[in-house]
C-alpha cells in the first residue's frame, strides 16, 4: 500500500488498484476550509497520475462525511476569493473543480456518506458516480442560509435528480435522512456501514475488465445530451 497525505487535510491510500481518499479533518466535521481545498484539489490530481487506478473511495474520517464550508475560515482570508471563482480555460473555476474534479480520473468513483452531507460537501458528493448512505445520515443544500447559491457544478453533477426536488432543496435548505435521499436520487443505496460497503463496490468493479469499466464511464458521460 502507498500512502500520501495533502496539506494535513485529505489522505489518499492505494492498493490493489483502488484508491481510497479520506477527508481528514474530524473534529470540524471536515468543514471545509482553504487547507481542505488545496488538499482536495491535489488529491484530484494525483489520481489522474496513478497508474493502474480502476475505482476510488471517497470518505469522511470522524462522525461525518463533509459539513460543508467553514465560514469562519474561508472569510478570515478573502484575498483568496476571487482566485477560487477564477475560471480556467474550460470555463471551469476552483470551487467547482472540487465536484466535477473526481470525474477526470477516468474510473468510477463511490462516496460514502454519513453524518453531515451539507453545502459543499453534499455538492462534492454529488460528484461522485455512486453514493452509499447511512440511513441516519442528514444531506442539505444549506447555502441559502448564508445567503448564497450552490454553484459548485449542482447543474451538471445533479443532471440525473428531478429539477423540482434540487430546487425545494437549495430553496429551503431542507435536511433529509438516508433512506430519503435515495428516494430523491440524492443517493444510490443505503447501508448501516456506508464505507465498508463502499470498498466491497469498488473492489468489485477493480476486478472488472478495466476496458470496459472505463468503456461504461465513457458511454455515460458523452451521451447525457445526446439524442
Amino acid at each position: 500500500m502507498t500512502r500520501r497525505v495533502f496539506h494535513e487535510r485529505v489522505t489518499l491510500a492505494f492498493q490493489d488498484h483502488v484508491a481510497e481518499v479520506a477527508l481528514a479533518r474530524p473534529r470540524e466535521h471536515n468543514g471545509l476550509d482553504w487547507a481542505m481545498i488545496d488538499a482536495l484539489l491535489a488529491a484530484q490530481q494525483h489520481l489522474c497520475e496513478l497508474q493502474g487506478l480502476r475505482a476510488v473511495v471517497l470518505r469522511g474520517e470522524g462522525e461525518s462525511f463533509c459539513a460543508g464550508l467553514d465560514m469562519a475560515a474561508i472569510l478570515s482570508r478573502p484575498e483568496r476569493l476571487p482566485a477560487l471563482l477564477a475560471p480556467d480555460e474550460r470555463g471551469i473555476d476552483p470551487v467547482q473543480r472540487l465536484a466535477l474534479g473526481w470525474r477526470e480520473a477516468g474510473v468510477p468513483v463511490i462516496a460514502a456518506l454519513h453524518g453531515h452531507v451539507y453545502g459543499g460537501g453534499l455538492q462534492i458528493a454529488l460528484g461522485a458516480d455512486v453514493r452509499v448512505v447511512h440511513p441516519e445520515a442528514r444531506l442539505a443544500l444549506l447555502e441559502i442560509v448564508w445567503g448564497i447559491i450552490p454553484d459548485m457544478a449542482i447543474s451538471v453533477t445533479g443532471e440525473s435528480i428531478r429539477s423540482d426536488v434540487l430546487r425545494e432543496l437549495a430553496w429551503t435548505g431542507r435536511k433529509v435522512a438516508g433512506r430519503e435521499a435515495v428516494a430523491l436520487g440524492l443517493a444510490t443505496r443505503l447501508a448501516d456501514d456506508p464505507q465498508g460497503t463502499a470498498r466491497e463496490v469498488a473492489t468489485a468493479v477493480a476486478a472488472r475488465s478495466p476496458k470496459a469499466v472505463a468503456a461504461v464511464h465513457e458511454l455515460f458521460a458523452r451521451s447525457a445530451g445526446m439524442s
